[in-house]
């Protein structure tokens, strides 16, 4: 068992990269295609998520207005008002919890795969 194992090579750092522009770009399309699909059909979930995020965006406004020079409060405000600040959070979620799924599932396809055929 143990020599089989080390004769499994990793894959070259190309194919790593293609595989996370893949994933990347599988993840883009898919944000995409959930975030178009609950503002077209689903707007009274967006709404739900919004309302929860809305004290994390008070958080981080009030973070901004007590910790930030006034130059750069002025800049910073217009990034994080109830509208973007929620939308933007939201996006970032879901694209943090589609990319986790993602990578998760191609993990578990190429372990499944790898002791499927690399079985003796």
């Amino acid at each position: 068992m143990a020599e089989a194992r080390r004769d499994v090579r990793k894959p070259s750092f190309a194919l790593q990269v293609l595989g996370k522009v893949l994933l990347l770009a599988l993840t883009i399309v898919l944000v995409w295609i959930i975030y178009a699909y609950l503002h077209a059909f689903r707007l009274e979930w967006l709404g739900w998520f919004y309302s929860k995020l809305l004290p994390l965006t008070n958080a981080l406004y009030a973070l901004v207005e007590t910790q930030l020079p006034d130059d750069v409060k002025f800049k910073i405000r217009g990034a994080i008002t109830d509208d973007l600040g929620q939308r933007s959070l939201f996006l970032l979620l879901l694209t943090a919890a589609v990319e986790l799924t993602l990578y998760c599932i191609f993990k578990a396809v190429g372990g499944l795969a790898s002791a499927i055929f690399n079985r003796e």
